[in-house]
């Protein structure tokens, strides 16, 4: 299949495929576009969100995939559709609700006029994103959203609050989630996960991610500024003023809730939403009472350092340019957040021999041991460039860390592949699909091992599980062609 331009969009007043009329574009962003669109069968008037990446798999580009079919919740945008836009099947379309709004980012820009100056309209639209929340980690499978921050949180007309996209929003356990490498992201992510690798963990820790992001949007809510202006900051937890240090009109219970949200620790955290709500009702509630200083929070001057560049850089997709300037960083400093940005660059950069000169030269001049994402980083590389012996050695050491053990085992399952041992790594392959049925890189693989063992039926079956999550993969349907010529299809 071939893709048109990822530059070149249907103007205003025209169609995409046979589906959507698209009326006004919305917003333009790194990744996407979204237009305000009339859908042709019906005449209905949605917001329909189009990926830039269009040559990636439909699995990847399925934003919000687990929200569709759900009970409607008044504070989360519904997604209704989403899928390859037909007759050519060229663009990809997320087909949600229009809800005429603005971003709260937008409101808080213009704080000046007087936007959000009462704790009773701050406290309604936290509450608000509160209730969201909430609804997502009660769902019979719960879903952590994973990028709450202003830019996400949408207020329409009387100050009805809906939280949207869903690009990093993630199911308990799951193997893959998306990176997220938008600076404005990273200083509202949980140091845990500000490092431009994905989110990984069970849902708790997931959550407990969600409750930081929440702690920085109450602490912007209140005081007008961020905790942390870069992240690097972010990722070591630099020291920041109390709420109540900024504007002296803070109470000290919303003081003690922010900083519970804040802690570098996410077992320190709250342990639940509900936990997390009642805290908020009796902090508000006092908040709504307290008679402190009158204060306006000063302006604050946002620093800036080498993360904010290189995650500039990573935005963009200039990942040569990221790897320089942390590569620069590392050797003034010996900071080791440089060094995994120098790798996690590379990496995306697909410059494998730079990655492995730079890995092996920190391995061998460091006493300072790498973290479990690093060696994440150092197992694929190893793997991609077929030094198996030093990935397993690598895979080894990770293993010892206690989280992301599924993605371990696929790792695990790839190198015994590599090594031949088919039987051996469908066992493991097949584990993963019991766990997390339906994920696509875990069936990918169950293909090729399958016809490895030339057991062509099993493979064929992996197949047809693969295309009901990559419909319209053009690898996948070509092996499907094939299967159908064999006769097992």
């Amino acid at each position: 299949m071939t893709y048109k331009s990822a530059h070149f969009l249907p103007g205003t007043n025209k169609r995409l495929g046979n589906k959507y009329l698209l009326l006004e574009c919305l917003g333009d962003g790194s990744h996407g576009w979204v237009w305000r669109a009339e859908r042709l069968k019906d005449g209905q008037i949605v917001a329909v969100k189009i990926p830039k990446q269009l040559t990636k798999d439909d699995r990847s580009l399925s934003e919000g995939r687990d929200l569709m079919g759900i009970e409607q919740h008044p504070n989360i945008i519904r997604i209704h559709d989403m899928g390859r836009v037909p007759p050519d099947l060229e663009w990809f379309a997320i087909e949600m609700e229009y809800f005429p709004s603005e971003s709260l980012a937008q409101k808080l820009e213009r704080r000046a006029q007087h936007f959000g100056n009462t704790y009773d309209r701050l406290f309604n639209i936290f509450n608000q994103v509160l209730d969201a929340v909430a609804f997502l980690a009660n769902l019979p499978t719960p879903i952590s959203h994973g990028d709450i921050k202003p830019h996400n949180i949408l207020v329409g007309s009387n100050d009805l609050v809906k939280l949207t996209d869903f690009g990093s929003s993630a199911l308990p356990e799951e193997i893959y989630v998306r990176t997220r490498e938008n600076g404005g992201t990273l200083l509202y992510s949980a140091p845990e996960y500000s490092d431009c690798a994905a989110r990984r963990g069970n849902f708790v820790s997931l959550l407990r991610g969600d409750f930081y992001s929440l702690g920085v949007l109450l602490y912007q809510l209140t005081t007008g500024r961020l905790p942390h202006d870069t992240p690097a900051q972010i990722r070591s937890h630099a020291p920041f003023p109390k709420p109540s240090e900024v504007n002296s009109n803070i109470c000290l219970s919303i003081d003690n809730l922010i900083l519970k949200c804040l802690c570098r620790n996410p077992d320190n955290r709250y342990r639940s939403v509900a936990e997390l709500k009642s805290a908020f009702f009796e902090a508000s509630t006092a908040q709504l009472t307290f008679r402190g200083h009158s204060a306006v929070p000063a302006d604050h001057i946002k620093k800036t350092d080498w993360s904010v560049d290189v995650t500039k850089a990573l935005e963009v997709g200039n990942y040569l340019k990221a790897a320089r300037l942390a590569e620069a960083e590392f050797k003034r400093t010996d900071d080791y957040s440089a060094f995994f940005q120098q790798i996690n660059a590379l990496f995306r950069a697909e410059r494998w021999f730079d990655f492995e000169n730079a890995f092996i030269k920190f391995r061998s001049r460091n006493s300072q041991p790498l973290d479990q994402a690093a060696l994440i980083l150092g197992v694929r590389a190893f793997i991609l460039i077929r030094k198996l012996d030093f990935a397993k050695e690598l895979l080894d050491e990770a293993c010892l860390f206690e989280k992301s053990q599924d993605e371990l085992v696929l790792l695990r399952a790839s190198i015994l592949g590599m090594e031949a041992k088919y039987a051996e790594s469908r066992k493991l392959l097949e584990h993963l699909n019991q766990r997390q049925p339906g994920e696509a890189q875990v069936l990918r693989r169950l293909v090729q091992v399958c016809e490895q063992l030339r057991d062509y039926r099993s493979a064929a079956g992996y197949l047809r599980a693969c295309l009901r999550t990559l419909h319209y993969d053009p690898q996948l349907m070509e092996k499907r062609a094939l299967y159908e010529k064999m006769g097992l299809w």
